[in-house]
C-alpha cells in the first residue's frame, strides 16, 4: 500500500508539473504575441523621431545662407519648437546615474543652435532615417532596450554641428572654430551611420526614450 500511495502522489506531482509547464508555455506565447504589436509601435516611434530630429538644426530658409546673421529671437523660437518635439519623444524619468535624458537633449540642441549661429556655420539641409532595428528586448510590460541604426545626411559648412540621435555630432573639424571666415565657408554633403542603444519606457500608452546606453558613429 505504501508503494501504491507513493506512486499516486508522484503521479499527481508529475501531472501538476506538466500543467505548470503548459501554463507557463501558454503565458509566454501569449505574452510574446502581445508584445510583437508593441515592437511595431516602437519601430514606428523611431521612424517618426528620425524624421522630426532632422529638423532640429534647420532654421528658416533665409537664415541658412552663408554670411547671413541669425537674430537671437530666431534661435529662441527654434529652441522652443524643438523642446515641444522633444517632450513628445522623451520621458521625464531619471536613469540609473541620476540624470534626465530629456533635459540633456534639450540643452544639447540649444547649445548646437547657438554655436552654429555664433560661428556663422550653416546647415542647409538635414535628413535622418531609420535603416534597421537590430533588436528590441522586453523587460516587463513597460520597459524595453532597443538597438537600431540611423543614416543621417546633411549639407552644411565644414564646422557646423548637427544632432546625431541624442548628441551633437557631424563636424569634420574640432580645432579652433574662429579661423574660418564666412568668405572661406562652403557647403558640403556629409553622411553618417549612427548605431545606438537606448531604453524606452511606456508612459500613458506611448513609448518614449528614457536612457541612452551607447552610440557609435561612422562617417560614410
Amino acid at each position: 500500500m505504501g508503494v501504491v500511495n507513493f506512486l499516486r502522489r508522484m503521479n499527481r506531482g508529475i501531472a501538476l508539473a506538466v500543467l505548470l509547464v503548459i501554463g507557463l508555455s501558454c503565458y509566454l506565447t501569449v505574452d510574446s504575441i502581445a508584445f510583437s504589436e508593441q515592437r511595431d509601435i516602437i519601430k514606428q516611434t523611431l521612424e517618426d523621431y528620425a524624421k522630426d530630429m532632422s529638423e532640429f538644426v534647420l532654421l528658416p530658409e533665409q537664415y541658412r545662407e552663408i554670411g547671413v546673421d541669425v537674430p537671437k529671437e530666431v534661435i529662441e523660437k527654434k529652441t522652443e519648437q524643438n523642446n515641444a518635439v522633444i517632450d513628445r519623444y522623451f520621458s521625464d524619468s531619471l536613469n540609473r546615474w541620476g540624470y534626465n535624458l530629456k533635459s540633456w537633449v534639450k540643452e544639447n540642441q540649444e547649445v548646437i543652435l547657438k554655436y552654429n549661429a555664433d560661428t556663422g556655420n550653416k546647415v542647409k539641409s538635414s535628413e535622418a532615417k531609420l535603416t534597421r532595428v537590430k533588436s528590441i528586448i522586453k523587460h516587463g510590460a513597460s520597459l524595453a532596450t532597443v538597438e537600431a541604426v540611423m543614416d543621417i545626411t546633411t549639407s552644411s559648412t565644414r564646422d557646423a554641428e548637427v544632432i546625431h540621435v541624442f548628441y551633437g555630432g557631424g563636424r569634420t573639424w574640432y580645432g579652433d572654430m574662429t579661423d574660418q571666415k564666412p568668405e572661406e565657408m562652403e557647403f558640403s554633403s556629409r553622411s553618417h551611420e549612427v548605431t545606438f542603444i537606448c531604453e524606452m519606457v511606456k508612459r500613458d500608452g506611448e513609448w518614449k526614450f528614457s536612457n541612452q546606453e551607447g552610440m557609435y558613429t561612422m562617417q560614410r
